[in-house]
């Protein structure tokens, strides 16, 4: 099938303009799955992006209606028997992880064709990237409101060993709930390392890519995550990197620019080893000096100086903008439990 880039409707592979817009036409490589019903159970309804795992379609269980996502394995990872193990392994995890504020991971499954693919929660909303760009600059109280539960989500998700590792605003859900609420949803936990992603074994960027692809989303990566091995001497990633990535979104999402923007992977991972932090004030200046001290801290180069928890930077900016920090250990044991008995 071939599709037109302007409008997006789709042909016959013998058509080769666009009878409505006359744009040379495209190959579509997603359009062939559409209506496909995979395992006879999942019918794939569209495609909805291009990840870096693979592609995502929404789809519907034939039999309950329900609507899912289904996001497919790359093929060249699904003949790698190293990411196929990892995968396997790291998607069990993700699995059992249950959270309120987290798109639930349903099923990993094998087609017959071969096809790897896993089935999760479908939400509607818009993705804090684009509500970034409809909304513009956040205050500080909005932006907390906004990223609270997500630090809920992330502590819960690292008391039980799972790490984020691409924390990013286009895996931030924003939508609504039944009374008009805001709903706050964290997508993609645990994935990253699913597929290999979000790790350097060292400084050399060229081991961050692989099959064309960039392994982590640069602007959004912790310095240990580019290769930089922290005074602990770990080797592995832990939840502080999901805390500096919660950093630099708090740092966007009130400055409204990022803190750090390079023209290359070389100089980006510089700016993230070694440029010193801009300070968030300097960028919006009704940020109280403490609130803007405490992205800093979030985003400092060694994760021994970052803040512990998601929880301990949330309570910090609350006790800077004159609200009460809030208990953590509840939302904790919660996780924890639903985990556990899964």
């Amino acid at each position: 099938m071939k599709s037109c880039p302007k409008c997006k409707n789709t042909f016959e592979n013998t058509v080769g303009f666009c009878p409505r817009d006359g744009e040379v036409l495209q190959e579509d490589l997603h359009a062939e799955m559409v209506g496909q019903v995979l395992d006879g159970q999942y019918e794939i309804e569209e495609f909805i992006a291009q990840g870096g795992m693979g592609a995502v379609y929404r789809a519907r269980h034939i039999l309950l209606g329900d609507r899912v996502v289904v996001k497919t394995l790359r093929s060249e990872m699904r003949h790698n028997s190293e990411w196929l193990r990892r995968f396997q392994r790291e998607g069990r995890a993700a699995r059992r992880f249950r959270h309120p504020n987290a798109v639930t991971v349903y099923d990993l499954r094998t087609a017959s064709d071969g096809l790897i693919y896993m089935v999760m929660e479908y939400v509607e909303g818009r993705t804090l990237d684009k509500e970034l760009k409809r909304h513009g600059r956040f205050s500080p109280t909005e932006a907390l409101s906004t990223l609270e539960p997500v630090a809920n989500v992330l502590d819960a998700a690292h008391a039980v060993g799972v790490v984020h590792r691409d924390l990013k605003p286009e895996n931030i859900m924003i939508g609504e709930t039944d009374d008009g609420g805001m709903s706050v949803k964290l997508l993609d936990l645990g994935i990253a390392k699913m597929v290999g992603m979000g790790d350097a074994p060292a400084a050399d960027v060229t081991s961050l890519t692989v099959a064309g692809q960039l392994l982590g989303t640069p602007y959004f990566m912790s310095p240990e995550q580019w290769g930089e091995v922290p005074r602990d001497g770990g080797t592995e990633v832990d939840g502080r990197t999901d805390v500096y990535s919660l950093g630099l979104i708090f740092f966007e999402m009130i400055a409204g620019t990022k803190p750090f923007v390079a023209g290359s992977l070389p100089e980006m991972r510089r700016k993230h080893v070694a440029e010193a932090v801009p300070a968030l004030n300097r960028f919006a200046t009704d940020v109280p000096q403490a609130f803007s001290a405490a992205v800093a801290r979030a985003m400092s180069k060694d994760r021994s100086d970052r803040h512990r928890t998601a929880g301990e930077l949330v309570n910090e900016m609350r006790v800077a903008l004159g609200l009460a920090p809030l208990p953590r250990s509840a939302t904790l044991a919660t996780a924890s439990m639903r985990q556990a008995t899964e």
